[in-house]
C-alpha cells in the first residue's frame, strides 16, 4: 500500500442501488507514521440519490465522523465545498451544497504505525440515524463508485481542490493516495418495456429506479415466439432481430412502443438526445464526480436508451474562465469518442457543446467535426458572434431555459440565417417550459422562470421555432428525461440536421409516443399560405393510454379530446383567418407528453 497506511479498505463491498449504508473507511498506519500535523481528504462520490458527506446534524443522512485510535491526536473534521472554495457555514454554501463532497480531516498529533482511523460516512449512531442513501443510478454492469483518500503530510499543501486540473490550475498532488471501491447492483427488475427500432426491438427489464436489472434469460419474464432470436446486449438489454416482435408479460407490467417504419410518407421516426453532459462538463465532476465519458455515454445510448441519435454538449464557455472549459485533450477526446460509435444507418454520434451567453444557455450541434481553436474563440461572448464566427460550417443551435439569462424582459436574439436555430428545447429534466401553468410534468419550485422564456411566448410573439426536448443528463444516464424525435427517411448525420431544420420534428418526456401532425396534408413545422379553414389530422400512437390530446391554436389551448386508449386518430376542419398557429400535445395517463412542432398558417 504504502509507507503511511499498510492497510486501507471499505465496507460494505456491495451495496443495491438506493440503499441506505453506513460507509466504513478504515485506514491502518504504516511504519512511516504520519506528520505530526498532516491532512486527510476523503473525496467521496456524489451520484444521484448520495447523500453529501455532511458535518452539520449528525441525525441525518451523510453524516461523517472519525475515529482515531490514539487518544492523544487531536483531530477536526470539516467539509469542502468546491463552488465556493471554502469550507461552508449557515451562511456560505454553494446551490442545494451540490458541490460539498470532500470531507478534510485535520490530525494535530503524529500516529504511529498500527494506530487506526475509521471514517464511518452515514454514521448510523447505534441506530439513532439514517445512513448514506446509495446512488439510484447503475450505468452499466459492474458499476463502481469510488472514494479517494488523500493524504498530505503538509495540511497547507491540500486546497483549494477542484477535483482536476485545467489551464491555469494544478490540482494538489497528495503524498498518498487510494481509491476504494464498491459495486453498486440494480433492485430486482419490477417493470419491462419494449422499444422498437427499425432494425431491431429492445427488451428492457427495469428495476424500480429504471436501471437494467440483472435478468440472464428473457424467457423468464415474457413469452416469445418460436424461433424469435435474441442476444443479451453488454448492458443487459434484451435485443430482438425482428423490430415487431411480439411478446407478452407473464408476470410484470409491459410497455411496448410503436412501431417507426414508414409513419409518413418515405419518412422513418428516429428518436435521440442531443443534450447530455459527460464527466468533461466542470459542474458533472465538481457536483457528481461523475465518472462516466462521452463514449460511455453514447454506448449507453445505443444500448440501454435504445435511441437512434445522440450529442454529448459538454459545458464550453470560451468567454470564461478555463475550469468553464472543456479543454483541447478532453475535446479531442470527444471527437475520438462520435467517431468510434457514428455507424449511419445503426446510431448516430454527433459532437458538440453547450454554450452560456447573456441570453442563456445554448445546446451547439456539430455536423462537422472542428478543431478546439474554432470553438474557443474569446469573441464568442454573445450566441450572435458564435454564429457569426462558425458562419459556414455545418452546425445548429437550440436553446433552453432553466438558466434565464440577463437580457431585458422581452429582447431575444435570434439567427438570421436560416437553419442555424430552427427549434427550442421546452422540455428537460428541469421540467416543462411549454408555457406558463401547466398541470403535468411542470418545473419544480426551485426552478428559475421568466414570463418570456417559454414555447407559448415565443408563438405568440411572432417567432417561429419548433419543439424538441432532451435529458439535458448529468448522472451517466442517457434519454431518461427527454427526446426528440425527427421524420426522416435515412439514419445519419445530415438527415437528422435536415430534419431539424425542417422543423420536421417533435418532443417527449421520453416515451415513445408516435405523433403525426399535419395541416392541409403538411407535416408539422411547415409553414402554408394563408387559408380561411384548414384540414388537420392528428394521429397518436402510445406506450400508454391517452388521458388527453390537445389542440393548441396561437399558443393557447383550442380544443380537447380524451381518448382513454393508447391510440387516437382524428381529421378535422377547423377556421382559421388571416394567420394562425396550430401545435399538438398528447399526454399518456402516466403523464409522459409529446409536443409537435408547430405549423404556421398565413
Amino acid at each position: 500500500m504504502s509507507d503511511v497506511f499498510k492497510l486501507a479498505e471499505v465496507t460494505p463491498k456491495e451495496v443495491l442501488a438506493g440503499d441506505s449504508v453506513e460507509f466504513v473507511f478504515r485506514l491502518v498506519v504504516g511504519p512511516a507514521g504520519t506528520a505530526e500535523r498532516s491532512r486527510v481528504v476523503v473525496d467521496c462520490p456524489a451520484y444521484l440519490g448520495y447523500d453529501r458527506p455532511s458535518r452539520t446534524d449528525q441525525e441525518t443522512g451523510g453524516y461523517v465522523a472519525l475515529f482515531c485510535s490514539d487518544p492523544d491526536v487531536n483531530y477536526t473534521e470539516r467539509v469542502w465545498d468546491m463552488e465556493i472554495m471554502d469550507f461552508p457555514t449557515h451562511d456560505k454554501t454553494s446551490f442545494k451544497g451540490m458541490a460539498a463532497r470532500m470531507v478534510v480531516l485535520d490530525l494535530d498529533g503524529r500516529l504511529e504505525e498500527d494506530d487506526e482511523l475509521v471514517i464511518r460516512w452515514g454514521w448510523t449512531r447505534n441506530g439513532h440515524a439514517v445512513g448514506t442513501k446509495v446512488c439510484t443510478v447503475v450505468p452499466a454492469r459492474d458499476f463502481t463508485n469510488v472514494a479517494h483518500i488523500r493524504y498530505f503530510s503538509d495540511p497547507e499543501a491540500a486546497l483549494p481542490d477542484l477535483a482536476r486540473s485545467f489551464e491555469g490550475y494544478e490540482r494538489p498532488v497528495p503524498d498518498v493516495e487510494v481509491p476504494l471501491t464498491w459495486t453498486v447492483l440494480p433492485r430486482e427488475v419490477e417493470r419491462l418495456r419494449l422499444l422498437r427500432g427499425l432494425n431491431r426491438a429492445s427488451l428492457v427489464p427495469h428495476d424500480r429506479f429504471w436501471n437494467v436489472a440483472d435478468v440472464p434469460d428473457p424467457t423468464a419474464l415474457v413469452s416469445v415466439p418460436p424461433g424469435a432470436q435474441w442476444t443479451r446486449n453488454s448492458h443487459g438489454v434484451f435485443e430482438f432481430a425482428d423490430p415487431h416482435v411480439q411478446v407478452r408479460s407473464r408476470q410484470l407490467p409491459l410497455e411496448q412502443a410503436p412501431a417507426r417504419d414508414g409513419v409518413f410518407g418515405d419518412y422513418n421516426l428516429y428518436f435521440g438526445d442531443l443534450h447530455t453532459h459527460s464527466q468533461y462538463s466542470n459542474d458533472c465532476i465538481e457536483r457528481e464526480k461523475l465518472l462516466r465519458t462521452p463514449a460511455d455515454l453514447h454506448a449507453y445510448a445505443r444500448e440501454v436508451a435504445c435511441i437512434d441519435f445522440h450529442n454529448v454538449a459538454d459545458h464550453h464557455q470560451p468567454r470564461h474562465e478555463p475550469r468553464h472549459r472543456i479543454g483541447a485533450d478532453l475535446w479531442e477526446r470527444t471527437l475520438e469518442a462520435a467517431r468510434e460509435h457514428n455507424r449511419a444507418g445503426d446510431f448516430v454520434a454527433f459532437v458538440g457543446f453547450e454554450y452560456r451567453g447573456p441570453r442563456g444557455d445554448t445546446a451547439v450541434v456539430l455536423g462537422e467535426e472542428m478543431e478546439y481553436a474554432e470553438i474557443t474563440r474569446p469573441e464568442f461572448d454573445r450566441i450572435d458572434r458564435l454564429w457569426e464566427g462558425l458562419a459556414g460550417r455545418d452546425f445548429l443551435t437550440i436553446p433552453h431555459f432553466h438558466n434565464t439569462g440577463g437580457l431585458a424582459d422581452g429582447e431575444w436574439i435570434s439567427a438570421d440565417a436560416i437553419g442555424i436555430e430552427p427549434v427550442l428545447e421546452i422540455y428537460s429534466c428541469h421540467g416543462s417550459y411549454e408555457r406558463p401553468g401547466v398541470n403535468e410534468r411542470h418545473i419544480p419550485q426551485i426552478k428559475r422562470w421568466r414570463d418570456d422564456r417559454h414555447g407559448q411566448w415565443f408563438l405568440e410573439n411572432g417567432y417561429r421555432y419548433g419543439f424538441v426536448c432532451n435529458s439535458d443528463g448529468h448522472k451517466g444516464v442517457v434519454g431518461n428525461n427527454g427526446l426528440t424525435a425527427v421524420f426522416a427517411e435515412r439514419l445519419d448525420r445530415a438527415s437528422v440536421l435536415e430534419a431539424l431544420r425542417a422543423r420536421r420534428c417533435y418532443g417527449t418526456t421520453n416515451a415513445r409516443i408516435r405523433l403525426v401532425f399535419t395541416v392541409n396534408g403538411a407535416l408539422m413545422g411547415s409553414e402554408l399560405p394563408a387559408a380561411d379553414e384548414v384540414k388537420i389530422l392528428i394521429d397518436v400512437a402510445g406506450e400508454a393510454p391517452l388521458k388527453a390530446v390537445d389542440l393548441m391554436k396561437d399558443g393557447d389551448f383550442h380544443r380537447r379530446w380524451k381518448p382513454g386508449e393508447e391510440a387516437f386518430r382524428v381529421e378535422l376542419t377547423e377556421p382559421c383567418g388571416a394567420s394562425c398557429n396550430w401545435y399538438v400535445r398528447a399526454t399518456q395517463t402516466d403523464n409522459h407528453i409529446a409536443y409537435s412542432s408547430p405549423i404556421w398558417v398565413g
